[in-house]
């Protein structure tokens, strides 16, 4: 308990376990350590059973910082998991009773699915793309079939995990219009339509969604009197952090908690709610929960400097009140003037990062840079200059895609070759890759041969050893590796039937990239091992909708689907000394805290996202939003503004000791940003 006052150490001390606590207190002011040290030691002092005690968390990030400090000695299984994670573990593991009570599920001989949301949203898209061909649906709607299906999925989940039934959905959110006719009218007809058939498909195969998974757990599971009597039999102490952002029907489960469990300690930032994008309902939570536990206050918070968190509470009554402050002398911002470009702009806070670490003793890890866009472009313009001086940087936000890693991207162009008859070619990049890795030739030979390669007719293949000049392209030590390439390619092509996609790339990776010719690292197994795991869940989910799933699953690869993450690469992307790129929200998200933080784009209209979309309202779609008021554009200025105040406070109080900004005239695209951002910080300033 290194590091804690004499109040912090009495709660962490206290000998009994049957208080009902709420940990209440500004960003940064030791929250998540005093339940981490009260779990301890209600584990090791107390002699609790660790599997007797249900601790929730919002992300992957929160509970990794769990699965490093709660390796404790007299601990048996850490029971840790997020909202989502312990509704997919009760489905399945009381998947009996589900069926017994859900008629809707019609198959009930197999295990329950559950989708990722890449996956999801390409079945939406499917049901999208018949429905548009035959009836002409979404005639009003301008989006592409791709953000229409993210829209109408992220749709499900919110009115899921605010206890809003699906038919429901489309209604409420026409009648939340300011402006309505037939057109938008029967274009969220429609939505609730493709909802409809999708859901029912879904339920009827038992494949679950996260907005699924939450409804069937709280309908057909949670209601049922020998499931709740297993579950208060099981949950005896509750551990919750972040309870401000939960979302609606995760409150709703820890209160239904309170009366069966001996004690609960939750942590609640009163200056949170940013997470309302997500669904989760800071006033709802409030109703719920405050009253029903005790409350202890807590000090101030240690993520920031006194003056760090005094400009924060004058930025946040400037962007919610309109106050104007002026901050104390000797505060540590700085307000970089404006520079023309977007370019420029990234350029002179790389350099200026390179002078913090050069000159004013910051290490690499002292320093994080905050973009609402913190996309490739502007980590390769940052990267490069910061590569110069020898420092690392790393994105916290950008998830790779499947295809940039070259060793996944040789199993998806080695499927791709092989199965021509699907219609996903590979192009001269992805050919040429494969050869570099596979026969190690130079960038200028090896694209040579991939022109080769993509030009024969009728579809791409390797050429014949006997091709004129093509010996020399590949050098003659490379001969036999390259037939031997040539020749499981042609066999392969030459079945009757196909391999399903998953067992393809498992014959590949261990018949053709696991050789001593081709040099793997550990992190490439890894990825491999992610890409055949997701193909067969994909496979397994897509052929019961009677799809070729190898052929739906390399076309959504190709649209750039994402790939998965361990808890142990998110450990090796937190870890090491170097500068961090992030967007806020997934900052905010990481808990972490750094020295210096570096506001970018400061003027940019995206700090304040518009709730409001063609079809989605986040606002709408949630438990406190009275059914049949109108959303009107006040409305949405006014949750702009309280989103952009909560943000900005929230990120101020990680800022320990100095802050930077930048900001450009025109935005990436050449517009001119004309966002408010930078005004509230000049009226504090100036």
């Amino acid at each position: 308990m290194y590091g804690l006052d004499e109040k912090a150490k009495k709660i962490v001390e206290m000998p009994n376990a049957d208080r009902k606590i709420i940990l209440k207190g500004p960003t940064g002011c030791g929250k998540s350590t005093l339940l981490l040290e009260r779990y301890r030691f209600m584990v090791e002092s107390l002699k609790i059973p660790s599997d007797r005690i249900l601790i929730l968390l919002l992300n992957r990030t929160q509970s990794l910082d769990w699965r490093k400090k709660t390796v404790l000695k007299s601990s048996g299984a850490v029971w840790r998991t997020s909202y989502y994670g312990f509704i997919q573990s009760e489905i399945r593991t009381y998947y009996p009773i589900v069926l017994e009570n859900c008629s809707e599920i019609v198959n009930k001989q197999i295990k329950p699915t559950f989708l990722t949301f890449e996956s999801a949203q390409f079945l939406v898209s499917k049901v999208i793309d018949k429905h548009r061909e035959r009836r002409g649906l979404f005639a009003g709607v301008t989006s592409f079939t791709d953000r229409i299906a993210i829209d109408l999925t992220a749709n499900l989940v919110k009115a899921a995990t605010s206890d809003i039934p699906c038919h429901e959905i489309g209604e409420r959110l026409y009648s939340a219009l300011e402006l309505k006719d037939e057109t938008k009218r029967q274009v969220f007809r429609d939505a609730d339509g493709i909802l409809s058939a999708y859901r029912k498909k879904c339920l009827e195969l038992g494949i679950f969604d996260f907005g699924m998974a939450v409804e069937v757990y709280n309908r057909y599971l949670f209601t049922d009197e020998r499931y709740r009597e297993h579950l208060f039999r099981r949950v005896q102490h509750v551990f919750a952090d972040n309870i401000e952002e939960c979302v609606p029907t995760e409150v709703d489960f820890i209160y239904s908690l309170l009366p069966n469990v001996k004690s609960c300690m939750l942590g609640y930032n009163f200056e949170g709610g940013y997470g309302e994008a997500f669904g989760g309902n800071h006033e709802y939570m409030k109703q719920k929960l405050i009253n029903g536990c005790e409350t202890i206050e807590m000090g101030k918070s240690y993520t920031c400097s006194s003056f760090m968190s005094e400009f924060s509470e004058m930025l946040f009554d400037s962007i919610e009140n309109g106050k104007r402050g002026r901050v104390s002398e000797g505060a540590n911002i700085e307000k970089t003037p404006p520079y023309e470009l977007r370019s420029e702009m990234l350029e002179a806070a790389a350099e200026r990062v390179c002078a913090l670490i050069s000159s004013n003793g910051y290490k690499p890890s002292d320093i994080a840079i905050l973009s609402t866009h913190a996309d490739p472009v502007s980590e390769y313009v940052i990267e490069k200059i910061l590569q110069r001086q020898g420092i690392k940087l790393k994105n916290l936000s950008r998830k790779s895609r499947v295809v940039d890693n070259p060793f996944t991207q040789a199993l998806i162009t080695l499927a791709q070759l092989c199965h021509p008859d699907y219609g996903e070619h590979p192009n001269r990049d992805d050919v040429k890759a494969l050869i570099r890795l596979l026969l190690k030739i130079d960038p200028v030979r090896s694209s040579l041969l991939a022109g080769e390669v993509c030009s024969r007719k009728p579809f791409a293949e390797f050429p014949d050893v006997e091709f004129p000049g093509l010996v020399e392209r590949i050098g003659y030590h490379n001969v036999e590796k390259y037939e031997k390439i040539r020749d499981w390619i042609k066999l392969y092509k030459a079945q009757a039937v196909p391999l399903p996609i998953n067992e393809f790339f498992q014959k590949v990776f261990l018949e053709i990239l696991i050789s001593k010719d081709v040099d793997v690292l550990d992190s490439d197994i890894l990825q491999a091992k992610n890409l055949i795991d997701s193909a067969r869940t994909f496979a397994d989910v897509v052929s019961r909708f009677n799809m070729n799933a190898s052929r739906e699953f390399l076309a959504m690869v190709r649209r750039g689907i994402k790939s998965a993450e361990s808890i142990f690469e998110i450990e090796e992307r937190l870890g090491g000394d170097f500068v961090l790129l992030s967007t806020p929200v997934a900052y905010l998200a990481s808990s972490l805290s750094n020295k210096v933080i570096i506001l970018t784009s400061l003027s940019s209209r995206n700090w304040t996202p518009r709730s409001v979309k063609e079809l989605s309202n986040a606002h709408v779609l949630t438990k406190t939003w009275e059914k049949g008021d109108i959303y009107t554009e006040e409305m949405e200025e006014r949750n702009q503004k309280r989103y952009l105040a909560l943000l900005t406070r929230a990120l101020l109080k990680r800022c320990g000791e100095k802050l930077i900004t930048f900001e450009s005239n025109l935005s990436a695209n050449g517009y001119e940003n004309d966002g408010d951002l930078s005004e509230y910080f000049d009226s504090i300033l100036t």
